[in-house]
């Protein structure tokens, strides 16, 4: 699902370039769970853009799904995201005057082209990814009226909206309690066996216990952790 090979990020401070990453090689397998730590400014964010066709100013050879992700116009990046990656990000990101499936169904109005959904189609796709991830009662609720285990699942629902074939967390589990984070993580453990590629950034050693195999970034590299 994902090679990478000599990736090389740099990041010009100035008159001084700083490189984040340094000739990285990365393997994910589809449907593995993994977990890629390593200290703050460590560059795993990074990693996580450019896997996600959200940064294309990298050197090397960056592959995900069969796409050479440099090879790819900003067209042909939007609709790679929109339809191949999901993206679940620690301070959620939901917008505060939406329900619950409203914020799901909005990756359905960013798809580069093609005609505007149905709006039936489109509510029924969204209250089956809230039903995958166990809030399918809360679907008009507002993120204001939810915990933070809730309104994290809504935000994985969102990322399984549109059916990807690899999810991209960023400290998921960041912004929550032991018991709530163990329940996303366990989701996440059920996708991955459901044939989901998981790649997550986390500190968080419970996220790591559930990874297939745990990476550490470090000076630009990774190793097995």
């Amino acid at each position: 699902m994902i090679r990478v090979r000599g990736l090389v990020k740099r990041f010009q401070d100035g008159p001084a370039s700083l490189t984040v990453l340094d000739g990285l090689d990365l393997d994910v397998a589809p449907g593995e769970l993994v977990a890629l730590q390593g200290a703050s400014g460590s560059g795993k964010s990074t990693l996580l853009h450019i896997v996600g066709a959200l940064d294309a100013a990298f050197e090397g050879e960056a592959r995900v799904a069969g796409e050479e992700l440099r090879a790819l116009t900003p067209a042909g990046r939007a609709r790679f995201r929109n339809a191949t990656v999901g993206f679940v990000f620690q301070a959620f990101n939901l917008l505060p005057g939406l329900s619950a499936l409203e914020n799901v169904c909005l990756p359905a109005w960013f798809r580069p082209a093609g005609p505007a959904p149905a709006p039936r189609a489109l509510a029924a796709a969204g209250r089956a990814a809230l039903a995958r991830v166990g809030l399918a009662e809360k679907a008009e609720q507002r993120p204001a009226r939810l915990s933070g285990g809730e309104r994290q699942r809504v935000a994985v629902a969102r990322a399984l909206f549109a059916g990807p074939r690899l999810l991209l967390a960023d400290e998921p589990t960041g912004n929550l309690d032991a018991v709530t984070g163990a329940g996303v993580i366990a989701l996440f453990r059920a996708l991955a066996a459901e044939g989901l590629t998981v790649l997550v950034a986390t500190h968080e050693e419970r996220v790591t216990a559930a990874a297939d195999r745990a990476l550490l970034l470090e000076r630009g590299r990774l190793r097995p952790a």
